[in-house]
C-alpha cells in the first residue's frame, strides 16, 4: 500500500497533536518537519517514530519528497504557504482560520481550484463527541433545530501573550471562537442575515467582546455570545439548541445531553474520560483527511466550506464596525453567481 507521506509546516503544540496522531496511522508516514527555528524542528521530528527530518523552510520540506503538508503555523501566515502547496500538486491540511481577509482567502480558493491537490481546512469541533452526538440527533430527526445559543469564550488573552496580538491571530473571531462560528451553519443550515454588536473593553486595538444575531434560510435563529476576557469562567464553551418540546445541551467538550420531548426521559452522555484528542474531534478529522486522500473522496472540510467561513466571519465584523445588518444569503449567491 502506498503510503500519504505527511510534511509539517510549524512544530507547535497543535503539530504534535496532529503528529502523535498520524503516527498511529499505518496509511501515513511523516517525512519531515520545517520550522524557522530549527531547534524547535528538530524536538518535533525527534519526537515522532521513524526517520523524520527537521529542516528550515517550506522549500526543504518539500524537496523530502512529501505529497501532503500539515500547514501549522499562526493565523495570518497560513495563505503564502498554503498557496505553494497547491500550486505544486501537493494536498494540504491547514489549520484554521483559512485566511484573515477575504482577499487571502480568494487566493487560496483559486489556487485550489487549479491544483491536483485537495484542501482541507481544519476544523475538529464539528467530530468533538459531544457535537457528533447533536449532529446525529439533528440528522436522525431527534431534534430540529429551531432556536440556539452559542457561546465560546477565550478568558484572559494573557497565556499565551500572541492570542491579544491580532497581527498573529487576524482578529479574535479567528482564534478560538471560529469554531462556534463554524457550528452555526453546520447545525442549522445556510445563513441568511448577520447582526452584531461588539465592545472595545479591555483590548487596545480590537474588539473584544461580541453579541451575534443570526438568522438562517430555513427560517432558525441562533445568538453567538463571545468574550475575550472572562477569565476562563466555566463552563467556557456551551451550545444549546431548542426543537419542539426538546433540548440539547452540550458543557464544553465533556457532557451532552438531549431532553426529547414532554414527559420523556433525558439522555445524557459524559466523555470526561475520553483522551482529549479523540473527544476534541482531532483524530476523526485526520482519519477522514487521509480517507478523502487514499480514496480520492470529498475531504471533511473543503475549500469552499472554508472560503464561506471567511465570509462570514468577516461579515460578522463589518457588522460590528457598521452596525448595520448583513445580508450574507444574497453575497453567497453572489459569489456562486460571479
Amino acid at each position: 500500500m502506498k503510503k500519504v507521506k505527511v510534511g509539517f509546516l510549524g512544530s507547535g503544540f497543535i503539530a504534535s497533536v496532529h503528529g502523535s496522531i498520524l503516527q498511529e496511522d499505518e496509511r501515513v508516514e511523516i517525512t519531515g518537519v520545517a520550522d524557522i527555528v530549527l531547534d524547535n524542528a528538530r524536538k518535533l521530528a525527534d519526537s515522532l517514530e521513524g526517520n523524520v527530518q527537521a529542516v528550515e523552510t517550506l522549500e526543504e520540506l518539500i524537496a523530502l519528497g512529501v505529497d501532503t503538508v500539515y500547514v501549522t503555523t499562526p493565523n495570518t501566515t497560513h495563505v503564502g504557504p498554503v498557496v505553494k502547496c497547491l500550486e505544486a500538486d501537493l494536498n494540504v491540511f491547514s489549520e484554521k482560520p483559512m485566511a484573515v481577509t477575504e482577499e487571502g482567502a480568494e487566493r487560496i480558493r483559486e489556487a485550489a481550484k487549479g491544483s491536483k491537490g485537495v484542501y482541507n481546512l481544519g476544523m475538529n469541533r464539528r467530530y468533538a463527541s459531544t457535537h457528533k452526538k447533536v449532529k446525529e440527533w439533528i440528522e436522525g430527526g431527534a431534534l430540529n433545530p429551531h432556536l440556539g445559543q452559542f457561546k465560546l469564550n477565550r478568558g484572559e488573552l494573557l497565556k499565551p501573550a500572541w492570542t491579544a496580538d491580532s497581527n498573529k491571530t487576524g482578529g479574535f473571531l479567528y482564534e478560538t471562537t471560529i469554531h462556534q462560528i463554524d457550528l452555526l451553519p453546520y447545525f442549522f443550515g445556510p445563513v441568511k442575515t448577520i447582526r452584531c454588536e461588539a465592545r472595545q473593553n479591555i483590548s487596545d486595538n480590537e474588539f473584544d467582546d461580541f453579541a451575534v444575531l443570526v438568522t438562517f434560510e430555513n427560517g432558525g435563529i441562533a445568538t453567538l455570545v463571545s468574550s475575550a476576557h472572562s477569565g476562563w469562567s466555566f463552563p467556557f464553551e456551551t451550545i444549546e439548541i431548542y426543537g419542539k418540546y426538546s433540548t440539547a445541551t452540550t458543557a464544553e467538550l465533556e457532557t451532552v445531553r438531549l431532553s426529547p420531548g414532554l414527559k420523556q426521559q433525558m439522555i445524557a452522555e459524559d466523555y470526561t474520560q475520553v483522551p482529549f484528542y479523540e473527544k476534541g474531534g482531532y483524530v476523526e478529522e485526520d482519519r477522514l483527511f487521509i480517507d478523502a486522500l487514499i480514496n480520492n473522496t470529498a475531504p471533511p472540510v473543503d475549500v469552499e466550506d472554508a472560503y464561506q467561513l471567511t465570509m462570514l466571519i468577516n461579515a460578522i465584523y463589518e457588522s460590528a464596525g457598521t452596525g448595520e445588518e448583513i445580508d450574507f444569503a444574497s453575497r453567497i449567491k453572489a459569489l456562486k453567481k460571479a
